[in-house]
């Protein structure tokens, strides 16, 4: 006879709740779409603004043009398996400014139908998270869970303009989960998924190892480890081999190869917009040779300084060096934490939306942390400041045509010193594991006081 497991009644209790969050969560978010479909079909009531925003609409057309295919007008997949079959299948490519795989286009489809069914699968994507959160977090955590996440409204804002973030988000906590659970196959097939969608959460490869290898004890060449690396590459290969044979050389451009080359000068948090900017817009005028002083090898220098390649020497070193330095002392959700943190703000581009990828983490981590509640609230007011000041100079750049791109400049670089502090203060607040002689770590036993 099979036995029943008893349930508490204050489990029970914790499950309802749990799900009447989730539920208010969905019952706000479907209202803020139905507002930004009042706000879009009405924007001169409103400024001129929309609610939607931008990358939304490319991702629709790109919608639109895969499955509106026009062979006369240049719309059609370059893939060799649409010429060899004569398929009919459109080029989402052919819309400037996608970088994306055509897998997210293909996955928020029913926006064809009405734009409120493709915006409610990324509304599912955030509330599975919320559902992922609460299996992979401790018990007390119901608040910080749906206070950091699935009541945010920073979340609910990004989520219900249009951002697919939360996709990514989702795909990156599956493959924690599964690895939490010990289901290392699944674990390699979703982080596998996750890059095939966007390349950054290759960046977790270090940290997984270290995890494996140490934290379950595999052995840094033990054949779970090649299990997890062999699934996770022929994940990787058999996704982009199979978008490839559909979409050709654009795919692998538009959503790869461009983002390394990549020099973006509209304004955003990253400390190297303006640089970029200014090495984009210089003045065009000649100076006399007559009138030009060279130092030796100052033209080399400036042609470094100016690649795009170039940014990504000190944000991947940060990143191996974190995952590799604390992949085997720290839990593997902080160590995720911090290279997901790491990367964004030391990328060449840096929007509000790449601040979701490190947020979930963040209900996860934050039970580990020692920190007094007045260095807590002190951390996120200063964030929450630098974020204010950068968004008022980014105002009056962009609807009031105000000449303060330095001025944007500087309160970007202020954001970036407060988040690098922010850094500093988390690692230094974290219970590091203490090797008990055995090859293993203990868990540390800390809460935030």
């Amino acid at each position: 006879m099979t036995p029943v497991k008893n349930i508490s009644s204050s489990q029970r209790w914790s499950s309802t709740s749990h799900s009447l969050v989730i539920l208010l969560s969905a019952i706000i978010q479907l209202g803020l779409l139905i507002y930004a479909q009042h706000v879009d079909s009405h924007p001169e009531r409103y400024g001129g603004l929309k609610y939607t925003d931008v990358d939304w609409r490319v991702i629709s057309d790109g919608t639109r043009l895969i499955f509106s295919p026009n062979e006369g007008e240049g719309n059609i997949a370059a893939g060799w398996v649409v010429r060899q079959l004569g398929l009919r299948i459109g080029d989402p490519y052919e819309r400037s400014t996608f970088r994306y795989t055509p897998l997210l286009p293909l996955l928020i489809s029913p926006t064809l139908i009405h734009p409120l069914l493709g915006k409610s699968i990324l509304v599912l994507a955030s509330l599975a998270i919320s559902h992922l959160l609460i299996n992979l977090s401790e018990e007390g955590s119901f608040w910080l869970i749906h206070g950091v996440w699935t009541l945010n409204p920073f979340i609910l804002n990004i989520n219900t303009r249009g951002s697919p973030e939360s996709l990514i988000c989702l795909f990156v906590i599956l493959t924690l989960f599964h690895l939490k659970n010990g289901n290392i196959k699944r674990g390699a097939i979703w982080l596998g998924i996750a890059v095939s969608w966007k390349i950054y959460p290759v960046i977790y490869v270090p940290a997984i190892w270290g995890y494996l290898a140490v934290i379950r004890r595999y052995g840094w060449f033990g054949k779970r480890v090649w299990e997890f690396g062999i699934v996770c590459a022929l994940t990787v290969l058999v996704v982009n081999g199979f978008l490839w044979s559909i979409w050709g050389g654009p795919f692998l451009h538009h959503t790869y190869l461009y983002h390394l080359t990549r020099l973006d000068h509209r304004h955003n948090f990253s400390p190297y917009f303006y640089p970029i900017y200014l090495s984009l817009f210089s003045s065009t005028s000649k100076t006399p040779t007559s009138m030009t002083t060279t130092l030796p090898g100052i033209d080399a220098v400036q042609k470094i300084l100016r690649h795009p390649l170039t940014s990504f020497l000190p944000q991947n070193t940060l990143v191996l060096f974190s995952g590799l330095a604390l992949g085997t002392v720290t839990s593997i959700e902080f160590t995720m934490f911090v290279q997901t943190t790491v990367f964004v703000v030391f990328n060449k581009v840096c929007t509000s939306q790449y601040f979701m990828w490190f947020i979930p983490f963040l209900p996860l981590i934050i039970p580990q942390l020692h920190m007094t509640r007045t260095k807590t609230i002190t951390l996120i007011a200063l964030w929450v400041i630098g974020q204010a000041i950068w968004l008022s100079m980014a105002y009056q750049l962009e609807f009031l045509a105000g000449q303060v791109f330095l001025w944007v400049w500087a309160a970007g670089l202020g954001l970036f010193g407060v988040s690098i502090w922010i850094i500093g203060e988390i690692l230094d607040g974290y219970g590091y594991r203490k090797g008990n002689g055995n090859g293993s770590v203990s868990s540390p036993k800390v809460k935030v006081q």
